[in-house]
């Protein structure tokens, strides 16, 4: 192994950084979900983005991990780490592109899988030997097979929090998206979705913008009641302790709950 001294000074600061698998794992769902934008899209997956929308994952990952990590910009490159510079490169298929300014240096690579809720974080050093010969019309190269065996993992296959709607059956979310305003559709989804802690994102999803998203939820309570429903809200005192009592006893302070008595 080639000794590398700004890669192993990189490297020891990360690791002393208190929490950085769970920071990790917050800033790359934020990014994926700020780019899906499901509160005003009513969208869920990132299969359902633009290319040029895939595309600015990577520089919100960049900009929310400088943020997250308070890494100062580099002179050159996206970040200063020890002193050093380091590129940010991210992935969804763990096919890093480098550009010709990043080669020969440092970069952290990032990807993730929405699908999985699994992602991965790694350091390497951008010599020849981890790159693939040929290059792009933008004169972009990829990480080699043999590079990624040398990638130094700081996160590998790691677990972030679920996207939910993903994980629902395809046809209710398109049965429930298609009501035309948001208190039918957030109504209907606490009809069919019960049993689950519902994170406050997933409602807003739903419900989508413009207006007040939360105004429609809990109208949904009163409609629901009538049908034997109990539609709870943990941001309420009495409705967390009813939460808690049907054994979700680690929700959120604004997640729902929806029962049926």
């Amino acid at each position: 192994m080639i000794d590398d001294s700004e890669l192993d000074a990189v490297w020891v600061q990360l690791l002393q950084t208190s929490g950085i698998e769970k920071l990790f794992a917050l800033t790359l769902r934020q990014a994926l979900d700020e780019v899906i934008d499901g509160a005003r899209t009513g969208r869920f997956s990132v299969d359902q983005l633009e290319k040029t929308e895939k595309t600015y994952i990577g520089t919100k990952v960049e900009i929310l991990l400088r943020y997250a990590f308070e890494w100062p910009r580099g002179a050159k490159l996206d970040n200063l780490i020890a002193g050093v510079e380091v590129d940010t490169k991210f992935s969804l298929t763990g096919q890093w592109m480098i550009p010709r300014e990043a080669r020969g240096e440092i970069c952290l690579l990032a990807s993730a899988d929405d699908r999985k809720a699994i992602f991965s974080v790694g350091l390497l050093r951008m010599v020849p030997a981890v790159l693939r010969a040929g290059t792009n019309q933008d004169g972009k190269t990829s990480v080699s097979a043999v590079g990624k065996k040398s990638i130094r993992w700081l996160c590998f296959q790691n677990s972030m929090a679920v996207n939910f709607l993903l994980n629902l059956d395809p046809g209710l979310v398109s049965r429930i998206q298609a009501h035309r305003s948001g208190k039918t559709r957030i109504t209907a989804f606490f009809e069919h979705v019960s049993n689950k802690l519902i994170p406050r994102s997933v409602v807003l999803q739903i419900i989508k913008l413009p207006g007040d998203p939360m105004k429609r939820a809990r109208e949904a309570k009163a409609t629901l009641a009538a049908k034997g429903y109990r539609v709870l809200c943990a941001t309420y005192a009495e409705d967390r302790l009813a939460i808690h009592q049907a054994g979700f006893t680690n929700c959120a302070d604004d997640d729902w709950l929806s029962l049926k008595d």
